[in-house]
């Protein structure tokens, strides 16, 4: 397995539209879940970075679809949230738009990681975007976050919510936490042996 530096960021981009999402010809893998999930701070823990990926207490802080071209080799994609957020509806129309445009046209699109609140567990809008992933065969895995505000003992009764929620999984699921660094390693290995496995 080739060694990646996720701290060597090449570019960063940003797109608020279908129109401009730009092409880099590099596999891509993207971030989302419900609002507020935690979706930026697993990414700067990804890339060993305080605040490259912008953090916020308010639900619907991140509108726009921010990419983070990592050593030339991949991408890494910070999506907007869904479910609840404070905005208008206007605007939920246009991040849906993007986020629907972007999650079944994008061709180098390897990996979704669906984020959920360890503290919440699966959600309806969790179910539901995940039966939207399978209806279009999209390659996608689960990752609890915030795992480190929960007791250890909660893993079996998140997975025991994913059993009786029907949702088929596809790849193993990933307990994280940006604050303790666990869960961190094995999304860097996921994305490395596919990145490793296209070239």
């Amino acid at each position: 397995m080739k060694n990646y530096n996720f701290s060597e960021i090449d570019c960063i981009f940003k797109f608020n539209n279908c129109e401009n999402l730009k092409d880099f010809d590099l596999p891509e893998f993207c971030f989302t879940g419900r609002s507020n999930v935690g979706k930026s701070s697993i990414i700067n823990s990804l890339l060993n970075k305080k605040k490259i990926a912008t953090t916020s207490n308010k639900p619907g802080h991140t509108k726009k679809i921010f990419f983070y071209k990592v050593t030339n080799s991949f991408v890494i994609a910070d999506l907007p949230g869904y479910g609840f957020a404070n905005i208008s509806k206007k605007k939920k129309e246009e991040i849906s738009e993007l986020l629907f445009f972007y999650l079944t046209k994008r061709k180098e699109l390897k990996r979704i990681f669906v984020l959920v609140d360890s503290r919440r567990g699966l959600k309806s809008s969790d179910k539901s975007f995940i039966k939207l992933l399978q209806k279009y065969n999209l390659s996608h895995q689960i990752v609890f976050t915030k795992f480190d505000k929960v007791p250890p003992s909660s893993e079996k009764n998140l997975l025991k919510n994913i059993e009786n929620s029907n949702v088929i999984m596809q790849e193993k699921i990933i307990f994280s936490s940006s604050k303790t660094k666990i869960g961190i390693k094995e999304i860097r290995k996921e994305i490395i042996s596919t990145v490793d496995n296209e070239n």
